[in-house]
């Protein structure tokens, strides 16, 4: 799955595009990483990665609500990204499998905050406001993402390639949540 500041990046373009101002969309788009549920992603197999099972979600989620679109927003990104970004650069390999993938989250972590010009500080504020069922340590891992800033050679993301995605997928996954809550249930 991508890192805490891709999903950031995704929630500021999303509200940007639909026009959403609210912490609560922030905290849901990163709840799926740090609610203490096994089903927090509902994964269904295919081909090298477990993806996200969007239609599961589209079920249990009320999206009128602001924590739940950020949280399908989540959701739609990590099917994305292992669908058409992962696979399309590694058709036959789980790049998560060695953990090197890790290593170029780190370092490309503040190359994507000063892009996108997150404000890392306001997030920080937002994301420490959880009142539901966290992990507290998996909360404070990913707010710690967020003030990395480590250089170094990337093995499987390269930076303007992983960039571009982002942008592109943002205005992909803006439809997309249009769509499911205009659908009727």
């Amino acid at each position: 799955m991508p890192s805490i500041c891709s999903h950031m990046i995704i929630a500021k373009e999303v509200a940007k595009r639909l026009n959403i101002n609210s912490d609560e969309f922030i905290r849901g788009n990163l709840l799926p990483d740090i609610i203490d549920l096994k089903d927090s992603h509902h994964k269904i197999k295919k081909s090298v990665y477990m993806v996200p099972n969007i239609n599961y979600f589209i079920k249990k989620l009320d999206l009128t609500s602001e924590l739940d679109m950020g949280y399908l927003t989540h959701l739609l990104l990590d099917k994305h990204y292992l669908e058409d970004y992962l696979s399309n650069l590694y058709p036959n390999k789980n790049v998560f499998l060695d953990g090197l993938i890790y290593k170029d989250y780190d370092y490309l972590n503040h190359l994507l905050i000063k892009e996108y010009k997150l404000d890392t500080e306001y997030i920080r504020k937002v994301l420490i406001k959880y009142d539901c069922n966290i992990s507290k340590e998996k909360l404070k891992y990913n707010i710690n993402c967020l003030g990395q800033n480590i250089s170094g050679e990337t093995y499987y993301l390269k930076y303007n390639s992983f960039s571009e995605f982002l942008r592109n997928i943002s205005k992909t996954i803006s439809e997309e949540l249009v769509k499911y809550a205009n659908k009727p249930n």
